[in-house]
């Protein structure tokens, strides 16, 4: 069993999704508190789990392009997980972060066009 994929249905995953905020903006707008006690509680719920379906339905492959996790390198992924603790720990650091990312990913971004050769 450990060596076993489990499929999984891309479009089944984008149903939950939209099941669960459908349901969420159901019970925020039609549904009073003396209707349901637990209004709120609910309607939470429903759209984390909503917007967490939808996000992984973006994370997931299609026929035409690989998972969304594919081409992460160790070294990135490592680097994330410091500036999400780094965050959490002294969050007054989150604007300066996302400064010094923009201005790595605008330098080390891929270039589209390639150059003209040298004459």
């Amino acid at each position: 069993m450990s060596g076993e994929k489990i499929p999984i249905n891309r479009t089944m995953v984008g149903l939950i999704s939209i099941a669960c905020l459908l349901t969420a903006g159901y019970l925020h707008q039609f549904v009073t508190i003396e209707q349901f006690a637990q209004k709120v509680a609910a309607t939470g719920a429903f759209m984390r789990v909503g917007l967490l379906m939808f996000a992984f339905w973006l994370a997931l492959p299609t026929r035409k392009r690989e998972a969304a996790w594919a081409n992460v390198s160790p070294w990135f992924f490592a680097g994330l997980m410091l500036a999400v603790v780094g965050v959490a720990v002294r969050p007054k650091i989150a604007v300066p972060l996302i400064i010094v990312f923009a201005v790595f990913g605008f330098v080390l971004r891929p270039r589209k066009k390639k150059r003209a050769p040298r004459r």
